[in-house]
């Protein structure tokens, strides 16, 4: 049986080919060309790998609000406690909020992650089984193909992460379903692999890639040894291998310098920003205008979504940001016209969002850029990782390295044990908000989703509570999936 969404569309001489969904199973679609011809030379091959990067960053299922990998970060934090819906006013990621959407086999936040994931696999396999036939140096060959290893392994861990339940280190092996392993071009239906079985590919596959990918690069908007390692230290992370997510974060930050509390207030969308590892850069001719990241997540655009129902944070977790914390300008408690940037028209909440800012004030360009990884990032996964291993002094200095850049005022935590874990998840949850961790984070950590006493608005948020382990946190496989696929089995409904 055919499996619907192992899209084999390969993309060169343009950022991008797409195809209609009845074309998903054709193996040469209108839009393309065969994969020899795509690989004949690594010139063509770095054009069909920058396609996969644009698969990333298209509309899918004709829904602005479905953008690619940036939708799905704003999406999996409105699943978290912190991302608040301002205003009953709200029109999108409602069913999000309330966990509605992610557990309808029929709902477009089901198939969306699963169809854009798969889609960057399927080219990446045509990737790897054809680079190493280009004509071209060999250098290029390596450098096309570790990006191409490194992007199926990242979209995997993204894709066993929604879909299969938590990684848990100490009931190895992890034999819960996982997702399918395609590793071929091929669009045969596969049954779903263990997750353990997903996460050891994972790794291969970032390994692989950190072999064969140099630090050097031309643009941030593609995976180089550093953001590969990056990607290993995530996955360590998440597999409680504590040692390894240290090691990596270590190394992968190595090069990039935490940005000053002046670039702080930049408003996270300049791909140029010293500390940002891994983004989209959003140029003139690739805008989603009204479906962009910062269509959704900025203060100042001039959209409905904007206007009427900004974003807030959490207010719990607001007050225990200390005022000298450069952070605690991403927000405001008490917006006035004086101290809060919003579009014309645009209402003030409190706690409001102005983290994500694009130039203009209304901005009616939505081009700003989008971070996918950034150095702060790995001083948080390595502090949390040395404090999981005892190494609570190495952890402090760690975290101090961090914190410290954003309040001047603060000083080397004495806190040991769960303390200073807690110090670390609060620094977090503040630095990384907005940027698609949230949901995950309390997946990975079995915690608990919590609202209550927050700013939560009770009738759009709905769900204030879900205990760890639920199986509501896995999404369900898209129901067009499993009719095309009878190999495929559904999560527990």
């Amino acid at each position: 049986m055919k499996n619907r969404f192992l899209i084999v569309l390969v993309a060169v001489f343009s950022m991008f080919a797409t195809s209609c969904e009845n074309t998903y199973l054709d193996t040469a679609p209108t839009a393309s060309v065969d994969a020899a011809s795509a690989y004949a030379t690594t010139k063509n091959a770095a054009a069909a790998v920058n396609g996969i990067y644009r698969a990333l960053i298209v509309r899918y299922l004709s829904s602005q609000g479905h953008s690619g990998h940036p939708a799905m970060m704003i999406i999996l934090d409105h699943m978290g406690e912190d991302m608040v819906i301002g205003t009953t006013a709200a029109s999108w990621h409602v069913g999000e909020t309330r966990w509605t959407a992610h557990r309808s086999d029929v709902n477009t936040v089901t198939r969306f992650p699963y169809e854009m994931y798969y889609r960057v696999i399927g080219n990446a396999n045509i990737a790897i089984a054809n680079i190493d036939n280009s004509v071209g140096p060999q250098a290029d060959k390596d450098r096309l193909k570790g990006e191409a290893l490194a992007l199926r392994g990242w979209a995997y861990f993204n894709l066993v992460q929604l879909y299969g339940k938590r990684y848990d280190a100490a009931a190895k092996p992890n034999s819960q379903p996982g997702v399918a392993l395609v590793l071929t071009p091929t669009t045969e239906g596969l049954p779903r692999a263990t997750v353990e079985e997903v996460y050891t590919q994972i790794n291969k596959d970032l390994t692989d890639a950190a072999a064969l990918l140099p630090s050097a690069r031309s643009f941030k908007s593609h995976i180089n040894l550093e953001v590969a390692k990056g990607i290993l230290a995530r996955v360590a992370l998440t597999q409680q291998n504590w040692a390894a997510a240290a090691k990596y974060a270590a190394e992968a930050r190595a090069g990039f310098t935490l940005m000053s509390q002046t670039q702080y207030q930049d408003g996270f969308q300049d791909i140029s920003n010293p500390e940002w590892m891994w983004g989209f850069d959003h140029l003139e001719d690739q805008s989603e205008f009204f479906g962009g990241y910062h269509s959704y997540i900025s203060c100042n655009y001039n959209s409905t979504v904007i206007r009427t129902y900004p974003k807030a944070v959490n207010n719990l977790l607001y007050d225990k940001i200390p005022a000298t914390d450069i952070r605690a300008k991403m927000w405001v408690k008490a917006p006035t016209a004086a101290n809060s940037i919003v579009p014309p028209g645009g209402v003030r909440v409190p706690y409001i969002n102005q983290k994500f800012r694009l130039p203009g004030t209304p901005s009616t360009s939505a081009m700003g850029d989008t971070p996918y990884m950034r150095a702060a990032e790995m001083y948080l996964i390595e502090a949390e990782a040395k404090a999981k291993l005892g190494n609570d002094a190495d952890a402090a200095k760690v975290l101090f390295d961090l914190v410290s850049k954003r309040d001047a005022s603060y000083t080397l935590s004495t806190s040991t044990g769960a303390k200073l874990l807690d110090e670390i998840y609060f620094n977090r949850r503040i630095e990384l908000w907005g940027e698609g961790f949230r949901f995950l984070d309390l997946k990975r950590l079995n915690q608990p989703l919590n609202r209550n006493g927050t700013n939560h608005i009770a009738s759009i948020a709905v769900l204030f509570d879900m205990p760890a382990g639920d199986k509501q946190w896995e999404f369900l496989l898209p129901r067009r999936e499993l009719d095309a696929n009878k190999a495929m089995v559904q999560n527990p409904l």
